[in-house]
C-alpha cells in the first residue's frame, strides 16, 4: 500500500495556483480553480490509475471540492490556520 503524507480531517493548503486539467467540471480547461495559499481540509483520499494518490480538499471560503495531489498541498499548522 501507498504511504499517504496527508489523511482525512488534515487541515491544508495549496502550494501553488492550481488550474483546471478537465476533471473540474463548469470551468474551461486551465482555468484558475484556486489561487497559492487557499485553506481547506482533506474529506477524503483515493487513487488515480492506481499510481497517483488523489485528496479531495474541501475548501470552505469557496465552498467547493477539489481533487489535489500531494505535491500541490502542504500541512497547516493550528497557529497558522484561518477559518477552516
Amino acid at each position: 500500500m501507498m504511504e499517504r503524507k496527508f489523511n482525512v480531517g488534515d487541515i491544508v493548503k495549496t502550494r501553488k495556483r492550481i488550474k483546471n486539467d478537465g476533471t473540474f467540471p463548469g470551468l474551461p480547461w486551465d482555468a484558475k480553480i484556486l489561487d497559492k495559499g487557499e485553506e481547506g481540509v482533506i474529506v477524503d483520499v483515493g487513487l488515480f490509475l492506481l499510481t497517483k494518490t488523489i485528496y479531495t480538499v474541501y475548501f470552505p471560503r469557496l465552498g467547493i471540492f477539489v481533487g489535489c495531489l500531494e505535491h500541490e498541498l502542504e500541512t497547516v499548522n493550528e497557529q497558522e490556520a484561518g477559518n477552516v
